[in-house]
């Protein structure tokens, strides 16, 4: 990042990459997550939702790149331990009942509120301090919030 982009911070670039990279590895977590999802379910409606499964874990991947982006950016670099710094986290396995796709879209939307959270949360720390950074969680607020609405629209035909 050059001098001006350094100068205009108005917070510990090194917090602003841990918080950048926990977003980062509860992106890849739920980018992971929800592929899985996509292949192991099974059912009357399940190859709907796998489409969804798929586009949702494209999706996370591509809010992953943005953090790792502006990790790279601040002249930090994106983790390894995806584990270790995530706060939403790696939610249960799917059911074994591979057919309850109920579940399955209640776990989606669980992941979604969690990141809500945090982006929320993060939108707020960093706005009139970075606010690069606040734009992107701020944008990724703004997706995940559309998610969480459009996997709650799943749940009635769902039963």
């Amino acid at each position: 990042m050059g001098q001006k982009g350094r100068e205009i911070l108005e917070i510990d670039v090194n917090e602003v990459i841990d918080d950048l990279n926990s977003a980062y590895a509860d992106e890849w977590l739920a980018h992971f997550q929800y592929f899985l999802f996509s292949q192991v379910i099974e059912g009357i409606n399940a190859e709907t939702l796998k489409k969804e499964l798929e586009q949702q874990s494209l999706d996370e991947l591509g809010h992953a790149k943005k953090l790792g982006d502006r990790i790279i950016q601040l002249g930090g670099t994106p983790t390894t331990k995806v584990t270790e710094v995530s706060t939403c986290g790696f939610t249960p396995p799917p059911p074994q009942d591979r057919s309850d796709l109920k579940k399955i879209v209640e776990l989606v939307i669980e992941g979604e509120r969690c990141a809500i959270e945090k982006y929320n949360r993060l939108a707020k720390k960093y706005h009139m301090k970075d606010l690069v950074t606040h734009e992107i969680f701020e944008d990724l607020l703004t997706d995940e919030v559309g998610d969480e609405e459009d996997w709650e629209s799943y749940l009635p035909g769902l039963g």
